[in-house]
């Protein structure tokens, strides 16, 4: 991974902070104490600031991976870090329950300090599991790359997945499929990928990890035993190497944005030392790039090179395309091809010229979901694979708008043709049709060339301006080639591609001299940023006839451009009274600009902005302006802001509880989420609630009138409908709301007894039919042509020969339907004193008596002995039996308590958790709990703001 060069430079990770989220850190390790940083560390699972481990043996991990990025150097212990001079902070966050708040809490620990945050954890790698971060988590993301690192944008580093030995695909974990992380997978020593290695073409880079056990080496780091862990078997080490690599670029250049680093990762990763490995395609600007690792094996040496000479890339513009709704079957043994046209938003503020991210959402229907591969190919001819097959995925049918991602297509164009393909690739059988419901694609980049590079006197060779551009680096400027404008443009990119990597030869860029003004302050006199115009010394110093926006020291010559000092602001080499739209004052009285996103701001990012540019949202609860709002907002058109949605709710529209769709494992209904689906409804393929055939109750379908499990009063249950009136031979069970079947020989009966009987048969002293011959032949005989005839052996008495004649059992034998068995069936009951087999009830598989069930049918819930279609409230379905939720919550999916869905009345939802009120940091609304602004240590309400952003009033709810 070529560190050598990068610590010869004397890149040692000094003053860059990385935090591990993990199962905590110990702090006074000898290899570690010297890194250690509390404010980069706390205690989730234990409630305090110390991030120590539990000492039961089992949680190491966090410690070994803290030693793989900030190992002192230069010491007796262990090794050396890839960071040695970072510092170093932990979370022990997976040492008990891990839920939506544990992980925002992680995620948004101390954002202004902590750099880069390593984690390796997420939704079961077990090959058919489909999940992501939930609503807390995902806000943690967006404002940590938008306000963390004072705006510049956390780097979150993430784990590309251990679950290869299940086939499974890292594009189905939702956090390492997100455009806000690093994704990185692993290579073995000798470039291949290992047995755990997940391939998805979210994956952005590589770096070295273990390999098999016995035959690859392993990674050497500390231990807490406070000695060398030669033979670290760990298939997560490869992002903490990542971590500490980033660390390495960010002491370089610690200007570097989030999507800066990323650029970097793309731009500077070998395909070489892993190229023994099959997969590897060549993109449209020709770069390599492989679903098993990204663009190849991570290079320190060569990221901390291109790192002190990048300037930031033009902020990320957005471009959706129109969502097609294509309700088109995926027949058995079939490819399914669709094509979209777009123009990449061309002539829009959302254009995307240059691509870095590209999300297909898709929703479709499909079982078994494992068999399906998804591609797609871009205009330029790359195919990316989405979604590989995974043949353990035979427990789901859908995906719901799930955003594959793909960053295959790193600086190709994104206007022309794109290509999705879906295949049923896979071997298991497909008893019916799926359906692909819609698809839609998504564009991230910039309208303009993203990268430029620092010319030889420090000036940049770009036209836009970053605000967030002061570097000093700690080695001496070289001069620099000039690098293309047109770097990702083919027409030039082809004839350069193989001069690139000389840009690596270089070092840091001039540093910007420091002048004095006259009035004694130190300012930078870097052409653009200048705090003093610049001085004709040709000119006479003078205070009269100075421009009013001069102040005492005078002037040297008429107008605002001649001041010695400004008496207000200024701008370029002119002062004014104000900065114009669009600017900010910095510290020195001149005037910057704003960030692109914002029309009036106080500083120069995202967070900074007063009001939003037209074309951009508020994010309220975040306080930042972005170009749409994000998952699990909602835009008010009125005012252009974005609100949260309810809890529970993935998506919204309109007002806050207004669901377009929920969080996973629950189910849509009338724009609600539930955990199940209410009485006269039924859960679909889809995890929505459908209304069930008028004449039932409740029901497992609404298809037609056969799939009703109960029935309102006045109708009985009668192979799976709700008749008025039960059929012949059959009585109604009001009790029970059923049809039940007479015993042999009744035309008419109740419960117990026979009260008619069919021709030739007559009714006993024991109120049961029996045939018009009995009298004539003993008990275990039965009339036939004049004779009297024996029963089969096992019936006491019967009306025919077989076994399925018995009218009567001898004991032990009980009597089921016409048959003497040793045990009812399936189904079937006996009392303590009866000798006859009675059906359990219809919803039952078993059951100990007609009120006790002990089984139910399959898609029915066991509840204090019924079977329901859904568990009552308070309850929660756990492998079809409803188990008690914990005690604040009305409903629930899960024992936990911070599995609520819905609380009682006048409590508060919160990260699953209902609450008598709303904790710090939160307000109460009628749609739950809502984060107050972000600055705000408390609040009363909702701040509202005009259309020029100047607050108005509180708003209560």
């Amino acid at each position: 991974m070529n560190l050598v060069p990068a610590w010869k430079k004397g890149y040692t990770g000094k003053g860059v902070v990385v935090s591990i989220l993990d199962d905590g850190i110990q702090t006074n390790h000898p290899d570690l104490a010297q890194n250690y940083d509390p404010q980069a560390s706390t205690d989730i699972n234990g409630n305090d600031d110390d991030p120590m481990p539990q000492d039961n043996g089992d949680n190491k991990h966090g410690t070994r991976c803290a030693g793989e990025v900030a190992a002192v150097a230069y010491n007796q212990f262990c090794g050396i870090g890839v960071a040695y001079n970072a510092s170093i902070g932990g979370v022990r966050m997976l040492d008990g329950v891990v839920n939506d708040a544990v992980e925002a809490r992680a995620l948004g620990l101390n954002p202004e300090h902590i750099d880069v945050y390593s984690a390796s954890w997420g939704p079961e790698d077990d090959g058919k599991t489909v999940d992501g971060p939930g609503p807390l988590a995902r806000r943690a993301f967006i404002y940590g790359v938008t306000s963390g690192r004072k705006g510049k944008g956390s780097i979150f580093v993430w784990a590309s997945g251990n679950g290869g030995r299940h086939t499974d695909s890292c594009n189905c974990d939702g956090y390492t499929n997100s455009i806000f992380t690093l994704s990185i997978s692993s290579a073995t020593q000798g470039g291949y990928k290992p047995w755990y290695l997940e391939e998805c073409s979210s994956t952005l880079a590589t770096t070295y990890s273990s390999g098999t056990p016995g035959h690859d080496k392993s990674v050497a780091t500390v231990d807490m035993d406070a000695r060398l862990r030669p033979d670290h078997i760990c298939t997560v080490e490869h992002t903490v190497l990542a971590a500490g690599i980033c660390a390495l670029a960010l002491e370089a250049n610690p200007t570097l944005t989030w999507r800066d680093m990323q650029y970097l990762v793309v731009l500077t990763s070998r395909p070489q030392p892993l190229e023994k490995e099959s997969g590897w395609v060549v993109n449209g600007v020709r770069r390599k790039v492989s679903h098993k690792f990204g663009y190849g094996l991570m290079d320190a040496g060569a990221l901390v090179t291109l790192a002190e000479k990048w300037t930031t890339v033009p902020p990320q513009h957005i471009c959706k395309s129109q969502e097609l709704i294509e309700d088109k079957s995926i027949n058995p043994g079939t490819t399914l091809d669709f094509y979209m046209d777009v123009d990449a938003c061309g002539g829009t503020l959302n254009e995307v010229r240059f691509l870095e991210h590209v999300q297909c959402k898709i929703s479709l229907r499909f079982f078994p979901r494992g068999n399906l591969r998804i591609q797609l190919t871009s205009p330029m001819g790359t195919t990316s694979t989405l979604l590989f097959e995974r043949p353990r995925d035979v427990v789901s049918s859908n995906f719901d708008d799930w955003p594959f991602l793909s960053v295959h297509y790193w600086g190709e164009k994104a206007e022309g043709r794109w290509h999705l393909q879906i295949v049923n690739a896979g071997n298991r059988h497909v008893n019916q049709p799926g359906i692909l419901k819609k698809w839609q694609l998504i564009f991230y980049g910039t309208s303009v060339n993203p990268v430029r590079l620092r010319t030889p006197n420090g000036a940049r060779s770009t036209p836009w301006k970053s605000p967030l551009n002061n570097i000093a680096f700690p080695t001496q400027p070289q001069p620099l080639p000039q690098v293309s404008n047109n770097f990702f443009d083919t027409s030039d990119y082809f004839k350069n591609f193989q001069n690139f990597p000389n840009v690596y030869e270089f070092s840091g860029s001039d540093q910007d001299p420091i002048v004095s003004s006259l009035d004694g302050k130190k300012v930078r006199d870097n052409n653009s940023q200048n705090n003093q115009v610049d001085l004709d010394l040709d000119d006479e110093q003078s205070r009269d006839g100075c421009d009013e926006q001069c102040d005492e020291q005078g002037c040297f010559g008429r107008g605002p451009a001649k001041c010695i000092a400004c008496k207000n602001k200024r701008m370029d080499k002119t002062c004014v009274s104000v900065c114009p739209p669009r600017s900010y004052a910095d510290s020195q009285g001149v005037c910057q600009a704003c960030h692109e996103a914002c029309e009036t701001c106080t500083g120069p990012d995202q967070r900074s902005c007063l009001t939003c540019s037209p074309g951009h949202v508020r994010v309220i609860d975040l306080d930042i302006c972005l170009q749409q709002c994000p998952e699990g907002y909602y835009e008010s058109y009125a005012d252009k802001t974005c609100i949260p949605c309810q809890p529970n709710c993935a998506s919204c529209q309109d007002r806050p509880d207004y669901c377009t769709s929920c969080d996973h494992h629950l189910l849509l209904y009338q724009n609600k989420c539930l955990a199940s689906c209410p009485q006269n409804s039924y859960e679909t393929d889809d995890y929505s609630c459908a209304p069930c055939y008028e004449t039932c109750l409740t029901c497992t379908g609404g298809g037609n009138s056969s799939q009703c499990v109960s029935c309102p009063v006045g109708r009985f249950w009668h192979e799976g409908r709700c008749v008025r009136d039960c059929p012949a031979h059959h009585f109604a069970d009001r009790r029970h709301g059923e049809c039940v079947e007479c015993p042999p020989g009744c035309g008419e009966c109740n419960r117990t007894t026979c009260l008619s009987c069919l021709d030739d048969w007559k009714v006993n002293s024991k109120g049961r039919c029996v045939a018009e011959t009995s009298d004539k032949c003993d008990v275990d005989q039965y009339y036939d042509s004049g004779l009297c005839k024996p029963c089969h052996s096992t019936c006491d008495s019967c009306d025919g020969p077989t076994e399925k004649a018995c009218l009567s059992c001898a004991s032990p034998l009980i009597l089921q339907g016409t048959k003497c068995v040793g045990k009812c069936d399936k189904g079937y009951y006996s009392g303590r004193e009866s000798q006859l087999c009675e059906p359990c009830l219809h919803t039952c598989s078993r059951c100990l008596s007609k009120t006790n069930c002990t089984e139910c049918r399959t898609g029915l819930q066991l509840q204090s002995g019924e079977c329901l279609s859904a568990c009552a409230n308070g309850y929660y379905s756990d492998k079809g039996a409803c188990q008690r939720c914990y005690m604040s919550c009305r409903t629930c999916s899960g024992p936990g308590r911070d599995q609520c869905v819905s609380c009682p009345t006048g409590w508060q939802l919160l990260a699953g958790e209902c609450r008598p009120d709303c904790p710090e940091g939160y307000y109460k609304t009628v749609y739950g709990c809502q984060r107050c602004h972000y600055s705000c240590k408390n609040c009363p309400g909702k701040i509202r703001y005009n259309a020029r952003g100047v607050r108005l009033k509180y708003r209560y709810f």
